[in-house]
């Protein structure tokens, strides 16, 4: 299944709605779950135009039988936006958009 053509840069205005939402949730800390199971939780720091995901201060949490459920530090990591799953943030009332629910 192909992916929906993304707008350039030149075509999406920065008072675009898209834009002033990701822009909220820089420096916020997110859960990303990727198609094999793990777990990111770090603080977003950024994308770039494919959408791949930049996570600082981040850990990588593997879940099941024989694995740590501690996790492990791996610091900077990109992820590609194409194994993302789920993106979960915390959402302050001060940053609240109207249409933001539980799942970003």
């Amino acid at each position: 299944m192909a992916s929906p053509a993304l707008p350039s840069q030149s075509e999406l205005p920065q008072s675009h709605p898209a834009i002033t939402r990701l822009k909220h949730l820089l420096r916020q800390l997110l859960r990303v779950t990727i198609s094999d199971g793990r777990i990111f939780l770090g603080t977003f720091a950024g994308t770039d135009q494919p959408l791949n995901l930049l996570l600082i201060n981040t850990e990588e949490f593997r879940l099941g039988i024989d694995e740590d459920p501690n996790g492990r530090y791996v610091g900077q990591v990109v992820i590609p936006w194409r194994l993302v799953v789920k993106v979960e943030g915390e959402v302050h009332k001060e940053n609240r958009h109207p249409d933001d629910q539980m799942y970003l």
